[in-house]
C-alpha cells in the first residue's frame, strides 16, 4: 500500500474545497469568542447548535481582515446597536479556505445585521416571557416609591461621565435639597458587566434598610454597550430587588430588558437626578398646599368658634340675670336671718368671755405664787451645794500641796539622800554602768563628780 505525506493530503483537501466552494456563501452561526488584533484584524470563534439545544455540533475559525473589518464594524454596530461579542447569532458571507499549515478557516467578507437584530429581538422576547412566567417581571414596578428618596445607592463606574453628571445635577439643584449618595462601583460594559452589577446589588442588599432607592447609571458609553442590560440574570435580580430601581443607562432609542423590569426608566443619568429632585419638589408643593388648607381650615374653625362663643356668652348672661333676679329675695331674707342670729350669738359669747377672763386671771396669780416659791427654794439649795463643793475642793488642794512638798527633791536631799546621774539622767539600777563612766552625785548643797573603777552587784536573799 502506497502512503502519501500530510502535506499532499492537505493539498488535495485544499483543491477539493476550492473546487466545491468557488464562490462565497452565507452561513449562520453563534459567536463564542472574539479577539481583536493590534493590526486591526478580528478573529472569531464560531459555533453551531441544534435548534432548542445548547450542545455545539460544529465549530470553525473566522477571520475578518483589517481592511474589511474597518467597514463591517461600524455598519454592524450602527444598525444593530451592538458590537460583535460572545453570544450573538450572526449571518456571515464567508469564503471557505484551507491552508496546508494552518488548516480550515473562514474568511468573512460581509455580515447581515438584520439577522442579528431579529435574533436579539427573539432572545429579548424569550427572556421577557420567562420573566413573566416566573412572576417577577413587574415586582419592582409594583413597589411603593418612597415619599422622600433621600438616601440613594448608585451602581456605576466611578469614572463614568454619567455618574459625574448625576452628582452635579443633585448637588446644584435650585431648591437646595440635600441627598445622601453612596456609590457601589461596577463594570458597566463588556462580558463581566452583568456579574459586576449583580454583585453591586448584593452589596446594597446587605444595607437595604439604609437606602431608599437604587439608581443604575451607565452614561458616556456607546449604543453598542447595551448588551449586558438584556441579560436574564441581571434583569431577574433587578426585578426582585426590594428597593425601587431607576434605570438611567443613557440611551433613547432602544429599551433594554433592565429598563422594562426597573421601577422607572429615564433616558439619561441627568434625567434620573432630575426625577429625584422633582419628587422632592412635588412633595414640597403638596406640603405647601396642605399648609394652606390647614391654615384656611383653622381660620374657619376659629371664626365658627368665635361666633359660637358670642352666642354662648349672650345666653349665659341672660341665664345669670334670671337666676340672680329669682334668688334676690331669698338672699335678702337669709341676710336678715343671719344678722339677727349673729347678734344673739355675739352677746352670748361676750358674756362667756367675761367670766373666762376672770377665771384665767385668778389661775395665773395662783401659778405665779407657786413658781415664785419654787424659785426661792432652788436658790437656797444652789447656794448651800456650791459652798459645800468649794470647801471640799479647798481641802483637796491643801492635801495635794502637802504631798508635793514631801516629794520635792530638795527636801529629799535635806533628809540625807543623794541623786546619782549618768550623762544627765538619774541612775536607778547599775545594769547600764560600766568602768570608766563619769558620774555626778548631788547632795544637799554640793555636787560630787567621780569616775567608776569597778561595779559590784549586791546579792540579796529573797523571801518566799
Amino acid at each position: 500500500m502506497e502512503a502519501i505525506g500530510l502535506y499532499e493530503l492537505n493539498s488535495r483537501i485544499k483543491r477539493a474545497l476550492k473546487d466545491n466552494f468557488r464562490e462565497s456563501i452565507w452561513i449562520t452561526a453563534e459567536i463564542t469568542e472574539v479577539q481583536l488584533n493590534r493590526s486591526g484584524h478580528c478573529y472569531l470563534q464560531l459555533a453551531d447548535k441544534r435548534e432548542g439545544e445548547e450542545n455545539i455540533v460544529a465549530t470553525a475559525r473566522g477571520t475578518i481582515w483589517a481592511f474589511t473589518f474597518r467597514t463591517l464594524r461600524p455598519y454592524f454596530e450602527t444598525t444593530t446597536g451592538r458590537s460583535l461579542e460572545k453570544g450573538l447569532k450572526v449571518m456571515l458571507n464567508v469564503e471557505v479556505v484551507f491552508h496546508e499549515l494552518y488548516g480550515y478557516s473562514l474568511n468573512i467578507r460581509d455580515i447581515d445585521p438584520t439577522y442579528t437584530m431579529g435574533d436579539l429581538e427573539r432572545k429579548k422576547r424569550e427572556i421577557l416571557a420567562q420573566l413573566e412566567a416566573d412572576g417577577v417581571i413587574d415586582m419592582n414596578r409594583e413597589l411603593e416609591f418612597p415619599v422622600l428618596p433621600k438616601n440613594i445607592a448608585v451602581i456605576s463606574s466611578p469614572t463614568a461621565a454619567g455618574f459625574g453628571d448625576f452628582m452635579n445635577q443633585l448637588d446644584s439643584n435650585p431648591y437646595g435639597y440635600r441627598f445622601q449618595v453612596k456609590l457601589f462601583p461596577a463594570i458597566m460594559q463588556g462580558e463581566k458587566s452583568a456579574e459586576s452589577v449583580i454583585a453591586a446589588l448584593d452589596r446594597i442588599y446587605e444595607y437595604e434598610s439604609v437606602f431608599d432607592v437604587v439608581v443604575i447609571i451607565r452614561g458616556g458609553g456607546s449604543q453598542t454597550d447595551l448588551g449586558c442590560f438584556d441579560s436574564y440574570e441581571m434583569a431577574v435580580n433587578v426585578a426582585q430587588f426590594p428597593l425601587p430601581v431607576i434605570a438611567g443607562i443613557g440611551h433613547e432609542r432602544d429599551e433594554t430588558i433592565v429598563d422594562r423590569v426597573a421601577h422607572l426608566r429615564v433616558k439619561t443619568p441627568t434625567a434620573a437626578a432630575a426625577y429625584l429632585i422633582s419628587v422632592f419638589h412635588e412633595r414640597e408643593g403638596e406640603l405647601e398646599a396642605w399648609k394652606n388648607d390647614f391654615m384656611t381650615g383653622v381660620q374657619e374653625l376659629l371664626h365658627e368658634e368665635h361666633t359660637r362663643q358670642i352666642v354662648t356668652v349672650s345666653n349665659f348672661k341672660r341665664s345669670v340675670h334670671v337666676v340672680l333676679a329669682g334668688n334676690a329675695n331669698r338672699l335678702k331674707l337669709l341676710s336678715q336671718k343671719w344678722e339677727h342670729a349673729s347678734e344673739s350669738y355675739m352677746r352670748t359669747c361676750l358674756a362667756g368671755f367675761g367670766q373666762l377672763v376672770v377665771r384665767i386671771e385668778n389661775r395665773m396669780l395662783l401659778l405665779f405664787d407657786r413658781q415664785k416659791n419654787c424659785l426661792d427654794n432652788y436658790s437656797r439649795q444652789l447656794r448651800q451645794t456650791t459652798m459645800r463643793g468649794l470647801e471640799n475642793q479647798q481641802r483637796h488642794l491643801e492635801l495635794a500641796a502637802t504631798k508635793v512638798k514631801l516629794v520635792d527633791p530638795k527636801n529629799v536631799l535635806k533628809r540625807g539622800y543623794s541623786i546619782t546621774r549618768l550623762n544627765g539622767k538619774a541612775v536607778r539600777v547599775a545594769d547600764h554602768i560600766t568602768a570608766g563612766d563619769l558620774l555626778e552625785t548631788e547632795l544637799d548643797g554640793a555636787i560630787i563628780r567621780s569616775e567608776v573603777k569597778q561595779v559590784s552587784v549586791n546579792q540579796y536573799d529573797t523571801i518566799d
